[in-house]
């Protein structure tokens, strides 16, 4: 055999030596995946390396990443990131316009969520609580007088309204006065208060002429009530009255056995104002639409905010409840060998076979080699 086909030949024999060898050496990282036995004895390098030491490597794994990739200090800079929070505004928002471009009554809820027999009892439930926070009202503040049970801001309105209430009276008083209704009605009673008199009355009648007598007094009344002094005398006597009658207490106000009565009306009342099977009946959409731009502006980033400076106060804890190591642990424990294998080759596909063609490369190097100290030795 001449030098050269010796040489070829030992370079074919190294190269497939050393490829063979890579290949094989990189196999064995998992495959056999069972231990292999000849009768009772178990063959070498049975089952692969990572089948064999899957627990210790799923462990191992799981304390790296909690230790060293996902830490608290990553966590809380993720957190703090500003395009986070700018994606999760934007993903919320984005949520919120879907929902708001499709119609959803509440009662259309309540039958997804199986829950018809809630909106069905609605009215009675809110009926039943209103009448037993009312009757708790009375129970427990029968015996206050009304300016405790009356809120501080409608003795202030009051106060405030009385001047206007008294001059708005005395205005319709004055233009009843002047009409033709209360010349007759002042003629009436100016009839009456004679006759209640009897015969002194008729014989005073008798030296007045009445239409006169009638009009003079209809201007002295007229005159009467335009004066400053009337206003005033007015705005005193309501003012009086109004102290008097909250200085009495509630149950003298209304009576125990009128309130029971005086609650069930109120009740009616609400509940025909709130409408409640209307709204029941209308989208929910439609409440929230004029809103829209206010919960986009301001609601969303601030609860998105809250939520970010929650999770970043709260991370170590979250973490340690949430056992990131043993979660990763028990994920990769969860694999099959084969997932293990195949997720392997697809992310360092190419760079095992590379150790292979190195492994034929340098195995056809020593064959040169060989070739050469066989020829020249």
């Amino acid at each position: 055999m001449s030098a050269w086909m010796t040489i070829l030949f030992m370079v074919i024999v190294g190269a497939f030596i050393g490829a063979a060898t890579n290949f094989i050496a990189i196999r064995m990282l998992f495959r056999p995946f069972e231990a292999k036995y000849i009768g009772k004895w178990r063959i070498p390098f049975t089952p692969g390396v990572i089948p064999k030491r899957r627990e210790e490597l799923a462990v191992k794994i799981g304390e790296v990443v909690a230790e060293h990739l996902l830490t608290n200090e990553a966590v809380q800079a993720k957190l703090a990131e500003e395009t986070l929070r700018e994606e999760l505004i934007g993903t919320a928002n984005d949520l919120i316009r879907e929902k708001l471009a499709v119609t959803t009554t509440p009662n259309e809820l309540l039958e997804r969520w199986q829950m018809t027999a809630v909106g069905n009892q609605a009215n009675e439930k809110i009926s039943g609580i209103l009448k037993s926070q009312l009757e708790q009202f009375f129970q427990k503040r029968n015996e206050e007088t009304v300016e405790n049970v009356v809120p501080e801001v409608v003795h202030q309105e009051l106060a405030r309204k009385i001047p206007s209430i008294s001059a708005q009276t005395l205005q319709k008083m004055g233009l009843f006065t002047a009409s033709d209704a209360g010349k007759l009605q002042i003629k009436a009673m100016i009839e009456r208060i004679l006759a209640e008199h009897g015969k002194v009355g008729g014989m005073v009648g008798l030296f007045l002429n009445n239409d006169t007598f009638i009009t003079r007094m209809q201007k002295e009344v007229i005159k009467f009530i335009g004066k400053p002094e009337t206003e005033e005398v007015l705005s005193g006597l309501i003012v009086s009255e109004w102290q008097q009658f909250s200085q009495r207490a509630l149950v003298d106000v209304m009576p125990a056995a009128k309130q029971e009565k005086f609650i069930d009306q109120l009740i009616v009342e609400i509940m025909r104002t709130v409408q409640l099977e209307k709204w029941m009946d209308t989208p929910i959409q439609d409440w929230i639409r004029p809103y829209e731009q206010e919960i986009s502006d301001k609601i969303v980033p601030f609860l998105v905010d809250t939520v970010l400076k929650f999770a970043g106060e709260h991370s170590a804890q979250m973490m340690e409840r949430l056992e990131i190591g043993k979660m990763v642990q028990h994920q990769i424990e969860a694999f099959s060998l084969r997932e293990m294998e195949q997720i392997v080759l697809d992310i360092s596909g190419k760079e095992l076979k590379m150790i292979t063609y190195l492994g034929g490369f340098l195995g056809g190097f020593i064959g040169i080699l060989q070739g050469i100290i066989a020829i020249w030795f």
